[in-house]
């Protein structure tokens, strides 16, 4: 099983960021993901540092972990913003980077505060934030098309296509993650996992990523935290570890995989 970690990137400073990065890369985790929010309020921390400048930066910082954002929520940012930030980030790490997207939170969520606090609208329907998310995923594939209308010539390209994951909590939005992406994403601990996972596995020969995300613990060892053949038995390939608060570069060093 694919092992990754991921950061609050809101409870540390870059250095200390940088720092951990590079120890979780030589620690062995595959893929270094980051969050993506406006406020730090909304993940229990002082500050939040936007995700693709900082995902730009790790890629110059390291130079082999992966590197992937869980979820880019889809009603922050105009599709073909979304498509160039991506884009640019790919380039700058050589290929390393992954894509999840989300549909956002309801606007009756904790999550939606800060969308609030900036009058930026919500959908009141997860059909319509579903639609909304398929929308990004249209302007995705037409930007970076190899043969793409002329009107998109100068716009970034990115060097690979990225692997897009959607991150779900729902059986729709898991059927559409296994017709249009490339992996999805729930939570280890969700009522439904088995049900909504099954429902994300396409129905062609593609290359699909399964992935569960869960709390890093670093007071255990990665067997006793978690039941790894029970998770591959289900199907899942890829375990997403957050790390909650601060999880010093020295520590990570310790936990090799």
């Amino acid at each position: 099983m694919i092992v990754d970690i991921q950061f609050n990137q809101g409870h540390y400073t870059w250095l200390e960021l940088r720092d951990a990065a590079r120890a979780a890369e030589d620690a062995g985790y595959s893929t270094l993901w980051i969050s993506d929010h406006l406020a730090g309020s909304v993940m229990a921390a002082p500050s939040m540092p936007e995700c693709f400048t900082l995902l730009g930066a790790l890629a110059e910082a390291t130079s082999t972990i992966g590197l992937g954002v869980l979820v880019a929520n889809v009603g922050t940012r105009h599709p073909a913003v979304l498509a160039n930030a991506a884009a640019t980030v790919q380039n700058i790490s050589g290929g390393r980077f992954i894509l999840g997207l989300g549909a956002g939170a309801s606007p009756t969520s904790s999550f939606a505060s800060e969308l609030h606090a900036i009058d930026m609208p919500i959908p009141t329907t997860m059909a319509e934030r579903h639609a909304r998310l398929e929308h990004t995923l249209d302007v995705l594939d037409e930007m970076w098309d190899a043969h793409r209308d002329k009107k998109f010539a100068t716009f970034p390209m990115p060097c690979v296509r990225p692997k897009i994951v959607l991150g779900v909590n729902s059986v729709a939005l898991a059927k559409i993650a296994g017709r249009r992406a490339d992996g999805v994403n729930v939570r280890a601990s969700h009522l439904h996992r088995r049900e909504i996972l099954t429902a994300a596995q396409p129905n062609d020969e593609r290359s699909f990523t399964t992935s569960v995300w869960d709390f890093l613990d670093v007071s255990k060892s990665l067997d006793e935290a978690h039941d790894s053949q029970k998770l591959e038995g289900e199907g899942i390939d890829r375990l997403i570890l957050l790390a909650r608060g601060d999880v010093t570069s020295d520590r990570l060093r310790d936990i090799r995989l």
